[in-house]
């Protein structure tokens, strides 16, 4: 009796497999299709963000041989307060030590390693500015990104860049 059932469940699944091989799901063949032209070259590096004599932001690319990270660009422009431009300057406070990026996709945190008081809201403008365009370098989407500034004292800021986005 055993024999029988394990003859009977072998050409079920025999069967079974057979009609899976020679079964299409429906889906007929198609062409080789174009995907467009790959990107070429190297990204110069990261776009930071400086002042005019006027007050506006103006971007300044440093000529890094990639584009980097969020936090590589944010450091850069705190500790390198010197734009490569005539004419610009910096409300961000230089400093050594170093900055910290949370980057958790639809957010970003940076932590200052300033006070509130030692940064103008122009200053914040840069910083902001700075990683907003590192994220649209990477192809990112500006508006489905929200920036957060966080001194060690003093109030949060989350806003988009004046400029960019």
């Amino acid at each position: 009796m055993r024999r029988r059932r394990s003859v009977r469940a072998a050409a079920a699944a025999l069967v079974l497999a057979a009609a899976a091989l020679t079964s299409g799901c429906g889906v007929g063949p198609s062409g080789v299709e174009d995907g467009g032209e790959a990107p070429t070259g190297l990204a110069g590096g990261p776009t930071l963000y400086f002042v005019d004599a006027a007050g506006r932001l103006r971007p300044d690319t440093r000529d890094t041989g990639r584009l980097g990270t969020v936090l590589g660009a944010v450091q850069l422009l705190m500790a390198d307060a010197d734009p490569t431009a005539e004419g610009l300057h910096s409300e961000v406070p230089a400093t050594s030590t170093r900055t910290v990026v949370e980057d958790a996709g639809e957010y970003v945190t940076i932590y200052l390693p300033v006070r509130g008081a030692e940064i103008s809201a122009v200053g914040v403008d840069q910083i902001i500015c700075t990683a907003t365009a590192v994220i649209a370098a990477s192809g990112r989407d500006v508006a489905d990104v929200a920036i957060s500034v966080r001194p060690t004292h003093g109030a949060v800021v989350t806003r988009p860049c004046p400029v960019i986005g």
